[in-house]
């Protein structure tokens, strides 16, 4: 017969074994918990995708580079294929997911550092996809037919209908620039593929050289600075022979060659100059008296649009957005008004079609940017529109109309970098809200 010492001692022995059947059941299942939690097992059972490892810092457990069999013509697969460069940096498969679709290379997403800011804003796994014909995403033989929108936006497709089932949470698509307006154009052909859209800065033209543009630049910040400008524009160009000096000095000095002659590349320059200046928030008072040296004027002039713009080098990494522009996406003119007794060109017609690689032939057909367009103005939902006044590329935005089902976003002080942090606390307000009520997540 047990005494009631023993019985206490007996009721200690069962619980402490309890407690340790317990702790081993939570080891257990933490350690099944952080298995399920990889990606890289899951990405090896994928067919064509090729997978290098690169590190992964600040709270991501993994980090790749994946190589991904893409057909060159979604609708024939028989024209062959290419492999498409993705980067995925990886948090957990139950976080959400934001997806990058980035216009141009991505080369960037090799850095381990490279963490978009709606990734960090929704704590979420990061998957970077490189467009179409740039970087190291290219056909072979270039077939450039097949560099257009509804092309690009089934990539992207194809990429999240792939990765979707191992990321369960919710789905957000971003970019800037080319890439804010491609992530739309995904959105416009396949509108259920993800949650929501953030796109920044992004261009939606209405012409190969969109007047909305030169407009812009007429009425952009004060009548003194726009003539301060102007004044500058042919103070460089009363100094011909100085700037063609120091280009073909600045071209040498990159091992480059221009891809036309000096001369027009000083008028490409300085016409240029305006809407570069503004893109990216120029300094206006440090824009060189016209009376100052030809050597001060060339500096100021090349910190702000540099000859090697217009150097083979340059164009075998961006000719392929211009072939994208002057068929279908668009780009912007130039006014001559003031100028064109300095130019070397002497048309009067000055045009970026002049970037668009050799023998590529362009026609211009905006049926797919009218069909965003439209898209934007009717049935578009969860997408935040974001930009800067002050950008050129502002006079081409999103045109909403009574669409209440997005958000129009733009900072009156801010220009192509303009990001959610920048917005009006009114404004930021309601686009955190609105991410958290589109994808249920609490963004602290």
């Amino acid at each position: 017969m047990l005494k009631m010492t023993d019985f206490v001692s007996l009721q200690k022995i069962m619980t402490m074994r309890k407690l340790f059947v317990s702790a081993l059941m939570f080891v257990f299942l933490s350690v099944q918990y952080l298995s399920a939690q990889d990606l890289k097992p899951l990405l090896t059972k994928l067919s064509g995708v090729e997978i290098k490892d690169k590190p992964a810092v600040n709270g991501y457990t993994e980090s790749y580079v994946l190589k991904i069999k893409m057909p060159i013509d979604h609708n024939d697969t028989t024209k062959g294929f290419f492999m498409q460069r993705v980067f995925i940096t990886h948090r957990s498969l139950d976080a959400p997911t934001v997806l990058v679709t980035e216009g141009y290379s991505a080369n960037h997403g090799m850095s381990p550092l490279y963490i978009e800011e709606l990734t960090t804003l929704l704590n979420a796994n990061q998957i970077v996809i490189e467009h179409r014909f740039f970087g190291q995403s290219i056909p072979e033989g270039t077939p450039w037919e097949y560099l257009n929108v509804k092309q690009a936006a089934a990539d992207h497709h194809q990429i999240i209908t792939m990765l979707k089932p191992f990321y369960t949470g919710k789905w957000v698509t971003t970019g800037a620039s080319k890439g804010g307006s491609t992530c739309v154009y995904h959105r416009a052909f396949y509108p259920n593929d993800v949650e929501a859209t953030v796109s920044y800065v992004a261009p939606f033209t209405i012409a190969d050289e969109d007047p909305r543009c030169i407009e812009f630049l007429k009425k952009v910040s004060e009548d003194s600075i726009r003539t301060k400008i102007r004044t500058f524009q042919r103070a460089v160009l009363s100094h011909r022979s100085d700037m063609l000096n120091y280009i073909g000095i600045d071209m040498k000095n990159a091992e480059d060659s221009l891809i036309m002659s000096r001369d027009s590349v000083l008028d490409y320059m300085v016409l240029e100059y305006p809407f570069a200046l503004f893109q990216y928030c120029g300094n206006t008072a440090a824009i060189p008296a016209p009376d100052a040296k030809p050597t001060t004027l060339y500096k100021h002039l090349k910190k702000i649009i540099a000859p090697t713009t217009y150097g083979f080098r340059d164009q075998k990494s961006t000719g392929a957005f211009f072939v994208q522009a002057y068929n279908e996406v668009g780009y912007y003119g130039y006014d001559t008004t003031g100028l064109g007794d300095l130019l070397s060109i002497k048309s009067g017609f000055v045009s970026n079609a002049i970037l668009v690689p050799r023998d590529v032939p362009v026609h211009y057909n905006p049926e797919a940017l009218n069909y965003v367009r439209n898209y934007i103005k009717t049935t578009a939902d969860n997408i935040i529109f974001i930009y800067g006044e002050e950008d050129p590329w502002s006079a081409t935005a999103a045109v909403t109309g009574d669409n209440n089902n997005v958000v129009f976003a733009m900072d009156e002080d801010n220009c192509h970098n303009v990001r959610i942090a920048d917005m009006p606390e009114d404004m930021h307000k309601k686009i955190i809200a609105s991410l958290e009520e589109w994808l249920s997540v609490d963004i602290k």
